[in-house]
C-alpha cells in the first residue's frame, strides 16, 4: 500500500493539503454528506412544487367561481320579466 499523502488543493496559506491513507474513508464521507444533501435539496424542491401546485389549484378553483357566479347572474337577470 503507498503511504505518501494525497494533495487535495491548497490551503488559504498557500500549503497543500494532504490527505493520508485515510483518503478513501474520506472520500467515501464526503460522497455520502454529498448525497444526503442533494436527498435533502430535492425533497425542499418537491415541498415547494407541491405548495406551488396546490396554490394553483386554489386560485383555479375561485377563478372558476367567479365564473360560474357570474354567469349564473347575467342569466338570471336575463330571465327577468322586465316590470
Amino acid at each position: 500500500m503507498n503511504a505518501n499523502p494525497l494533495s487535495a488543493g491548497m490551503t488559504q496559506s498557500g500549503r497543500p493539503v494532504e490527505l493520508g491513507t485515510q483518503a478513501p474513508q474520506l472520500y467515501e464521507r464526503l460522497a455520502r454528506r454529498a448525497g444526503l444533501a442533494l436527498l435533502e435539496w430535492s425533497r425542499r424542491q418537491d415541498e415547494r412544487r407541491t405548495s406551488d401546485a396546490v396554490l394553483l389549484r386554489r386560485q383555479a378553483e375561485r377563478a372558476g367561481t367567479r365564473a360560474r357566479d357570474d354567469q349564473f347572474q347575467r342569466l338570471a337577470l336575463l330571465g327577468s320579466p322586465m316590470a
